[in-house]
């Protein structure tokens, strides 16, 4: 089943980031991954709450196993082991199952919540359909996942595909949505961004 690894990361050394990046990509290709995005703080808006990643990337993998064999891999241990010996980095990531993207540009509405009341969240997601009115899909939408590095546990992560991030605007600002963030908010506590997709 598709699966998603997401990671918030900050390396503080531009350069460093850099090496990173160019050591770990052919060993994405390598356990099939595509970068769905690598937003830094320009590519993405915040829509609710205080997350503020310095570099945020998901990427997508044919499988939940694919991303742990990618992780373990003995060629990626070099540039992990380089990336953690940066002073301040730190990477904060999941791994979880989701369907696959339908796009391969557009945006994303990543969704890190905390729900306090389940029943009223199952009444809120039975009423919600501004996704689809918006033209997005749903890809996660899952409390079961994989922490793969750092100390992230959401209760519940979500993760939205749209044309654009003005399409996520839209939706969010959408008058026909007031009643349901009403709902949703007295269900739950989500920290919200909507991220551009990775520009190839």
């Amino acid at each position: 089943m598709t699966a998603y690894f997401v990671i918030d990361l900050n390396v503080p050394d531009p350069q460093k980031l850099a090496e990173y990046e160019v050591a770990a990509n052919p060993l994405l290709k390598k356990h099939g991954a595509k970068a769905l995005t690598r937003a830094g703080a320009d590519d993405y808006d915040v829509i609710e709450g205080d997350w503020r990643p310095r570099r945020l990337v998901i990427l997508e993998y044919p499988s939940l196993e694919a991303i742990h064999q990618f992780y373990n891999d003995p060629e990626f241990q070099p540039a992990k082991k380089a990336r953690q010996a940066v002073p301040g980095a730190v990477a904060n990531a999941i791994a979880v199952e989701g369907v696959p993207s339908t796009r391969a540009d557009g945006a994303y509405f990543v969704i890190d919540m905390t729900v306090f009341d389940p029943e009223l969240m199952k009444q809120f997601e039975a009423a919600n359909h501004m996704v689809q009115k918006h033209g997005g899909a749903f890809l996660v939408r899952s409390d079961r996942y994989d922490v793969i590095e750092g100390n992230w546990r959401p209760q519940r992560i979500l993760i939205e595909q749209f044309p654009s991030r003005e399409a996520i605007h839209q939706m969010y600002d959408d008058p026909e949505n007031g009643s349901l963030k009403i709902m949703r908010r007295k269900a739950s506590s989500a920290r919200a961004l909507a991220v551009d997709g990775f520009r190839r």
